[in-house]
């Protein structure tokens, strides 16, 4: 090779480097099995409560009469189950309103003529219950005053 251009000589280097590299490549080891593992859990849950609102019940007036310019009381039982978070007392007839109570007694304003029922109802948040099924009648009778049945 003594006769050899400069070119042939690194053709042939390389080439010998190349023969000399495949076995090494072909007999180096692959990727190394490991015991390592990764296991992600997710969990969501969602809990809900179902309330029947149940009426209040026992819906009395704190008196039998009393003057127009007053108002008429009125007391009731709390439900069974659940407390409520309030109470709404509504009117219909010669009167119209409502009113909200947190206990378990509140006034309803006498109505000047006519008869006004009053119901009354429990408070769940936003939730209403039905009315409760004892309703009361207040009779405003003029320049006498109210009587409540």
């Amino acid at each position: 090779m003594a006769d050899a251009s400069p070119a042939r000589r690194v053709l042939f280097m390389i080439g010998i480097a190349m023969v000399a590299a495949v076995p090494a490549f072909l007999m180096g080891t692959g990727p190394q099995q490991t015991d390592a593992s990764w296991v992600v859990t997710k969990t969501a849950a969602v809990t809900a409560t179902a309330v029947n609102p149940a009426p209040p019940t026992a819906l009395t007036c704190g008196a039998g009469s009393g003057l127009l310019s007053g108002s008429v009381p009125f007391t009731w039982s709390a439900p069974p189950g659940t407390a409520p978070s309030g109470y709404t007392l509504k009117w219909t007839g010669a009167a119209t309103g409502s009113v909200t109570s947190a206990t378990t007694s509140t006034n309803v304003p006498s109505p000047a003529l006519g008869t006004t029922t009053v119901s009354v109802y429990a408070d769940y948040g936003n939730w209403e219950s039905a009315a409760g099924i004892q309703t009361r009648s207040i009779f405003g009778v003029i320049i006498v005053g109210w009587t409540c049945t």
